[in-house]
């Protein structure tokens, strides 16, 4: 099985809402930075657990699509769109990258890479603008 192939599997997990199924991809004590650079990284599944909870929370719908990869031995590079629907109605079209790094067939490290400040502004409701939708259809 390929790393794109594991991670394949926790998108599926997530988009279903299954917290339990994107753990069962990861080690006990991953480190997932969710921005890099803008926050510091979650530590432990207990971590990831409590921000997923918290995030889930806020959706009803989600639409998290993997739109190119690449591997290199245990790296995997991923480009996607981040897409859900807020419990305020608000739809979020977000493009992101990732660098994810495996142990065996599980997550170790994690980093994704996207513009906090546009994600903000997006969740407040504000129009996606044309050039962020360009890249997300």
């Amino acid at each position: 099985m390929t790393r794109h192939d594991l991670f394949t599997r926790l998108v599926t997990a997530w988009n279903a809402g299954d917290i339990d199924g994107v753990l069962a991809v990861m080690t006990d004590d991953v480190r997932w930075h969710v921005a890099a650079g803008a926050f510091a990284p979650l530590e432990g599944k207990a971590a990831v657990r409590a921000f997923l909870t918290h995030l889930r929370a806020d959706m009803t719908d989600t639409r998290w699509r993997i739109l190119r990869h690449a591997e290199d031995g245990d790296l995997l590079f991923v480009e996607g769109i981040d897409a859900y629907c807020r419990t305020t109605g608000v739809e979020i079209e977000m493009p992101y990258a990732a660098v994810v790094e495996f142990e065996g067939d599980r997550i170790a490290a994690w980093r994704d890479y996207l513009d906090t400040r546009r994600m903000e502004k997006l969740r407040a409701g504000e129009a996606v603008p044309d050039h962020v939708r360009a890249l997300t259809n």
